[in-house]
């Protein structure tokens, strides 16, 4: 109970410009929020760089903080939300990446100048498919997995639904593997 005064005393604080009080209350909760990312990551500067999302989000947020739950059943579920949105982006990008090496598979790294002129012949190929795609497919693309934008952001970007960009991501990854699987000239 004594936390969650504190908690509210310094929400008060920082709704009213006191930047410092935001401090206090990242030192209070720090750990607490550490835990709950370290049980979704592997990486300690992976989970490090989803507390600074988080707080950052809190911090961007706090305004529309009412009080009627706790802060901290509004902060866990602020890094359960970065947790899902950071997941999802990592299986997206291991798609299109398992994608790409589908069409050309047992690439090892490039270990001669051949093997880099190699690598540098196939990504020229992947971006003159990209380019084949169609205009939406290809923004899409680009915002999700260049840009590592959520599903509501690009659908917000390019002024659609939600399930239209899921639809447009879909379509553009399932198109770039069929044209990435053609013989090249």
């Amino acid at each position: 109970m004594i936390r969650n005064q504190n908690d509210n005393q310094l929400i008060n604080r920082i709704q009213n410009g006191d930047i410092r009080a935001f401090d206090r209350l990242y030192r209070l909760h720090r750990d607490w929020v550490r835990g709950i990312l370290s049980r979704y990551t592997c990486d300690r500067d992976e989970t490090d760089d989803l507390l600074q999302i988080v707080f950052l989000k809190v911090y961007q947020g706090l305004h529309r903080f009412r009080g009627e739950a706790a802060f901290t059943t509004w902060l866990t579920r602020i890094a359960l939300n970065v947790c899902t949105t950071h997941i999802r982006t990592r299986r997206a990008q291991q798609t299109l990446r398992l994608a790409l090496e589908r069409a050309w598979p047992d690439q090892p790294p490039p270990a001669t100048p051949e093997d880099h002129l190699l690598l540098n012949e196939r990504r020229r190929i992947i971006r003159h498919h990209l380019q084949a795609l169609p205009e939406t497919q290809r923004k899409a693309l680009y915002l999700r997995y260049m840009e590592d934008l959520p599903y509501r952001e690009i659908g917000h970007r390019l002024c659609v639904p939600e399930g239209t960009v899921k639809i447009w991501l879909y379509r553009g990854r399932h198109h770039l593997r069929r044209l990435l699987a053609q013989p090249q000239m």
